[in-house]
């Protein structure tokens, strides 16, 4: 029997505490051994001294200063170790909580309100208790916002969604791939600007090359040839002053591109350093499916892995610390002018790789962001489907369809049906009979699946499309906008949108509400109208039981369903259940004379 959700994530969490008490136990260990190591060390260099310089104890004092080098280095690798299991028990620790719905204190992603301002409005996609609250679980920058524009984007090629839905069911089934992806997301210490930084290295005009080139060969060559010339005799020794000389002037007057190569170079390495960990797990990683497969060989440039690749950029940086040596750099630097030959190393590593690298940041954002919607199917997977994608005529077909924000025991599904272009679902109901979460659950249901996500349906089939919609209009005191001129701008963006592009679903929730009764029937209609002469999809919700009459001038384009509220015991009794036909039944009324 498959293992649940829960039960993965509590047999990891008892599993590690076990392995990092263990684990602890051994660095305390280590620690007490360098500690004896140590003083073994200074005794031992204390009786050298007190015995008559006897080299018995100099020996000794070498292996415990040997052993003790030796403990640092162990000791290190196991602090890392440690850090990465507390990573996975974090990890393991947090999905729990999420199990019951309780990511309340998660990152809510609201600095990206602005990528689609209406939708992420509309359909809660940031901010607390938000979608992206509930979905994210990337570990980089990069991977946030790549998961924070494909949910306000929509995907509109069938044929990219089915590859990222078989990505997403592969990844799923990777558990352990996933929680060392986030446990060694979580090394990486981001200020947000690491690669903006890098391409503004990549991007930056670089030194004449071919002027290195010939300085890295002639100089070493001019003191080879010098000390040649000394040796047979036809020079003096003291001539050698001369090629040095010429080799630390050259030095000097390219100090400020060597000095600035270097300080750049080292802050590159270390953003690559945070991520190397992460580009090891894709390229050691097994794929199947063709998203996955792709990905994978774009880490990939002539057949030299891109962890390869920067290991020979850490080489360089490597190499160039050596300056910080001033002895050996000084006679690097006097017989060949060591700085420029790394400083062109660095120049041509980067003319190689500066296509690349932007491309490897690409595929981590796409594996870190597609773990999310990984995550989400593997803790929802027996009441989650992946939908079927229908492409030519439009199709929205839902069996047993929730919001995935509300948990599934408390939730209540509804199943509906609609197609073509135009079509038109009119939903009538009373006040907080579920109107506007429906509404949301169809539309958040409509981005998951374009995303290549699971669904929360039993069955669901869908034709991608453009999302646009007016639910929460703000009016603006400091443009001087009322709510109802707000809400007529939105409209008007609405019709200019489905105009360019029919294949548009749009979600209307009580609109027109800033005037009159008659006025709000008669330009309700005609928005309705309107959209359909446009060939629009249109799902409005209203009290306005006028619009439910449309079914009757257009009976192959608009159905009618609604919410009842049901009157038991002088109690409002609501089922959340999605009925056909227009609503009878209203709530206010029956409140205002229950108040009275």
């Amino acid at each position: 029997m498959q293992m649940s959700a829960n039960e993965y994530y509590s047999n990891q969490v008892s599993e590690l505490e076990s392995a990092l008490n263990k684990l602890r136990k051994q660095i305390s260990f280590i620690r007490f051994l360098r500690l004896i190591t140590f003083l073994s060390f200074v005794l031992f260099l204390i009786l050298f001294f007190q015995f008559n310089y006897n080299y018995f104890y100099i020996f000794l004092s070498s292996v415990s200063i040997f052993l003790f080098l030796i403990l640092i280095k162990i000791n290190l690798k196991r602090d890392v170790k440690e850090k990465f299991l507390s990573n996975k028990l974090s990890i393991n620790k947090s999905e729990l909580q999420f199990l019951e719905y309780n990511y309340q204190e998660h990152d809510t992603g609201e600095e990206f309100n602005t990528i689609n301002p209406h939708l992420t409005a509309d359909f809660d996609i940031f901010g607390k208790s938000s979608l992206f609250q509930y979905l994210n679980r990337c570990t980089t920058t990069i991977g946030r916002k790549k998961i924070a524009e494909n949910l306000c984007q929509s995907e509109l090629d069938a044929n990219k969604i089915i590859n990222k839905q078989q990505a997403i069911q592969e990844i799923a089934e990777k558990i352990d791939f996933i929680q060392n992806f986030q446990a060694y997301g979580k090394f990486i210490a981001e200020n947000g600007n690491e690669v903006a930084d890098l391409q503004s290295w990549l991007n930056e005009k670089t030194t004449k090359i071919k002027t290195l080139q010939i300085l890295n060969i002639l100089i070493p060559l001019l003191n080879l040839v010098w000390i040649a010339l000394i040796i047979a005799g036809t020079f003096p020794l003291n001539s050698e002053i001369i090629p040095i000389l010429i080799s630390l002037f050259i030095i000097y007057i390219n100090r400020k591109k060597i000095n600035s190569a270097h300080v750049k170079l080292g802050k590159t390495a270390k953003i690559f350093e945070n991520y190397t960990n992460l580009i090891r797990l894709i390229e050691d990683e097994d794929f199947k499916t063709a998203h996955l497969t792709t990905l994978k060989q774009r880490l990939s440039v002539r057949d030299t892995k891109a962890s390869e690749t920067l290991t020979s950029l850490f080489k360089l940086l490597d190499n160039f610390d050596i300056r910080y040596n001033v002895i050996v750099s000084f006679i690097l630097n006097s017989l060949m002018i060591f700085d420029i030959q790394i400083l062109y190393r660095l120049i041509k590593w980067k003319e190689k790789h500066k296509e690349s690298i932007p491309t490897w940041f690409t595929v981590i954002s796409e594996i870190d962001s597609l773990i999310s919607f990984a995550t989400f199917a593997f803790n929802n997977k027996t009441h989650i489907s992946y939908p079927t994608i229908a492409d030519a005529e439009f199709v929205f077909s839902a069996n047993e369809i929730g919001h995935p924000l509300l948990p599934h025991t408390e939730r209540i599904n509804n199943s509906i049906h609609f197609k073509g272009n135009p079509s038109v679902v009119i939903i009538t109901g009373a006040n907080m009979a579920g109107k506007s979460t429906f509404l949301r659950t169809l539309s958040i249901n409509v981005i998951l699946g374009m995303n290549g996500a699971p669904v929360c349906a039993k069955e669901f089939q869908f034709t991608p499309c453009d999302i646009m919609s007016s639910i929460k209009i703000q009016d603006s005191l400091s443009n001087n906008v009322s709510y109802f001129y707000a809400e007529l701008i939105r409209l008007k963006e609405i019709i200019a949108h489905v105009k360019a592009n029919p294949r548009t679903l749009v979600v209307l929730d009580e609109i027109l509400r800033g005037t009159n009764t008659k006025d709000k029937q008669l330009g309700s209609l005609g928005l309705v109208e309107k959209l359909i002469s446009l060939g629009a999809i249109v799902i409005i919700a209203t009290h306005d039981l006028v619009i439910g009459e449309l079914e009757k001038q257009y009976p192959d384009l608009v159905t009618n369903h609604c919410f009842e509220v049901e009157l038991t015991n002088d109690q409002l009794i609501f089922d959340y259940k999605l009925k056909d036909s227009i609503s009878q039944k209203l709530n206010a009324s029956f409140l205002m004379k229950k108040w009275r």
